[in-house]
């Protein structure tokens, strides 16, 4: 960091830098260098100490720090714990809504609607529901990585953001899949009634 964790620099007290060994060395080609001039230069000063001499690109690949087996699999079950409680009250405001609304397909069917039209519509207004629920969490998301990344900005830690597009839309598939079956179910299920009792019924 260029400004240390704070407001100050970055230290090595006498005591420590005499005995600490040199880890990497950074190279920054002149105007008019030629790289594989400099880049056979530099394998043959460190062929003696074992070093070796690699391109940023494939140093970064070399040290990128990968999250092991274990800790995927800890990320992987609480994501499935979060999800599986984002579900339950999703399927049941689902169902209740569905419910408490038994009287509109009731008048579409009256109205000259097929059984399979008020579904999809049923369908259409729950899938507007969890795209615009989707369009939310995103803004919200996206305000807290823009923090962060001032944040971070602040330490002269500039990094890129990356989005995570297939598992943000694998999530809302799924959340759309469990609000149209809970949406969908209890309204075919309103219209095996037939199309006069719903109607007598008050809300």
């Amino acid at each position: 960091m260029t400004v240390g964790t704070g407001d100050n620099g970055v230290y090595v007290t006498p005591r420590n830098a005499p005995t600490a060994p040199v880890e990497r060395g950074g190279v920054r080609l002149a105007d008019g260098a030629d790289r594989g001039t400099v880049a056979a230069g530099l394998r043959q000063a460190v062929r003696v100490s074992g070093g070796e001499v690699l391109t940023r690109d494939a140093w970064v690949r070399a040290t990128y720090p990968e999250t092991d087996r274990t800790t995927r699999m800890g990320f992987c079950l609480v994501l499935g714990i979060a999800l599986l409680h984002t579900s339950i009250p999703l399927t049941n405001t689902m169902v209740m809504a569905a419910s408490d609304r038994v009287r509109e397909p009731a008048v579409l069917r009256l109205a000259g609607a097929t059984g399979w039209q008020v579904l999809r519509l049923v369908g259409a207004e729950v899938l507007m529901v969890v795209m615009v629920g989707g369009l939310l969490g995103a803004l919200v998301a996206g305000l807290n990585l823009v923090g962060m990344w001032s944040a971070l900005g602040l330490l002269s830690v500039w990094t890129p953001i990356e989005i995570p597009w297939s598992t943000i839309m694998a999530a809302m598939g799924a959340c759309a899949v469990l609000a149209v079956i809970s949406a969908v179910a209890p309204a075919a299920l309103a219209l095996r009634r037939g199309a006069l009792e719903p109607t007598n019924i008050r809300e």
